[in-house]
């Protein structure tokens, strides 16, 4: 028997993030592996389907890094994470998508002496730094850590002083684009019309948004006598920043705005009364499978990587003469002239595709450090709000500092 674990957040959302853990459990179990997932977020409900035998599975404290505990209380949180663990768990590999989860992941392994790799599944990551980097950088040395490209890990190293060639990095495609149907929904009908018919999809706290948001209000000021429609195909997990958005647009009163919350799968039909979508990373390549024109966003640079123009394998078209967002919807909607062919619906296939995609994470899986080793995590340094944390907990123990927490955040 072997055994698969993911430590991740997947409560109540609908994100990149669990439809990629989503595909993950769907594609071990399909190759015969045991499969535990373990949540780190508060929510009410499983969002996405093939998660929901897991959403029992619970440690909220794996939000955070485990020397901000006691010993006492790290060990007690352990053993939370062990009881999770199948009796005849047999050959067991552990994989971690984010910092704080990494360090978790990596004291279970080492204790019931399993495989941990981590497979950064965020564009940016910014408690990736000086205090930590030898953490990664081991994980990295050992071939047991990857990002979702190889301009992310290089861009991570780079941050906290680290410089890699890009063919030094390790990049694995991280698939959660396989988030379309063409079925009947009450929000197709919903989608506003206008003059010009823009689009996002993804979830609203991206950090390349800002930079669309900008280019969205300009084209408005810049056609005060057209209709704009906006629909945002996500949502937010902070309400005040849907409600941000929808007061920063509302204002304008040719805008015609729609923000349709989270939404899996995306009907097709929905997605096709848009003439242009805006979006960065996945969600960019999700506009057009349905057939959409569709701009990429660089999520590290936050400028325009071009119109996607097939997503197996990717291609993007360059205008030379557009050097921002801006300059791309103009060109899309306004000038019209030599476009790129619209792309063709292609999404039947996706699951063939998560499969070969997957299938290159199983290589890097084989080519690990033979011999297992880990990193002794009472050499990351605290913050000193991380040394306030741990006070606060030694004193009130951890109910007693949660309860302080939630108040204070209320």
């Amino acid at each position: 028997m072997k055994t698969y674990i993911i430590i991740c957040a997947f409560a109540d959302k609908i994100a990149g993030g669990p439809i990629y853990n989503a595909n993950k459990v769907r594609y071990m179990k399909e190759k015969g592996w045991n499969v535990v997932v373990v949540r780190t977020d508060v929510g009410t409900r499983a969002a996405i389907p093939g998660l929901e035998e897991y959403f029992k599975n619970f440690l909220p404290e794996a939000g955070y890094i485990p020397t901000e505990f006691t010993k006492c209380q790290r060990e007690k949180l352990l053993k939370i994470l062990l009881s999770y663990v199948p009796c005849n768990a047999g050959e067991t590999v552990i994989e971690t998508g984010n910092d704080y989860t990494a360090y978790w992941g990596e004291l279970l392994a080492e204790r019931i002496g399993a495989r941990h790799i981590v497979i950064f599944l965020d564009e940016q990551n910014p408690f990736v730094n000086a205090r930590t980097i030898n953490f990664f950088k081991f994980k990295y040395e050992r071939h047991e850590m990857a990002c979702i490209s190889k301009e992310v890990m290089q861009a991570l190293f780079k941050k906290a002083g680290i410089n890699l060639y890009l063919e030094q990095c390790y990049g694995l495609p991280c698939n959660c684009t396989n988030s379309l149907d063409d079925y009947d929904s009450s929000i197709t009908d919903k989608i506003p019309s206008g003059d010009y018919n823009i689009g996002y999809v993804g979830r609203l706290e991206k950090p390349f948004l800002p930079a669309i948001l900008d280019a969205f209000e300009t084209f408005i000021l810049e056609n005060a006598d057209k209709t704009i429609a906006l629909t945002f195909f996500g949502a937010a997990f902070d309400k005040e920043t849907e409600r941000q958005i929808t007061k920063r647009f509302c204002a304008f009163p040719n805008v015609r705005l729609l923000i349709t919350g989270y939404i899996y799968p995306l009907p097709v039909k929905a997605l096709h009364k848009i003439s242009l979508f805006v979006s960065g990373a996945g969600s960019a390549n999700v506009a057009c499978k349905a057939g959409c024109y569709s701009l990429k966003v660089n999520v590290l640079s936050y400028q325009p990587d071009g119109i996607i123009t097939s997503t197996t394998p990717i291609r993007t078209v360059k205008n030379p003469k557009c050097n921002s967002i801006l300059d791309y919807m103009n060109w899309i909607l306004k000038d019209g002239r030599n476009l790129p062919p619209r792309p063709e619906v292609d999404y039947e296939h996706d699951w063939e595709k998560v499969e070969q995609n997957f299938d290159l994470h199983l290589e890097f899986l084989s080519k690990v450090a033979p011999k297992l080793e880990y990193f002794d995590l009472r050499d990351i340094r605290l913050s000193w709000q991380q040394k306030v944390k741990r006070l606060l907990r030694t004193v009130l123990g951890i109910k007693g500092y949660n309860f302080l927490h939630n108040l204070a955040r209320s």
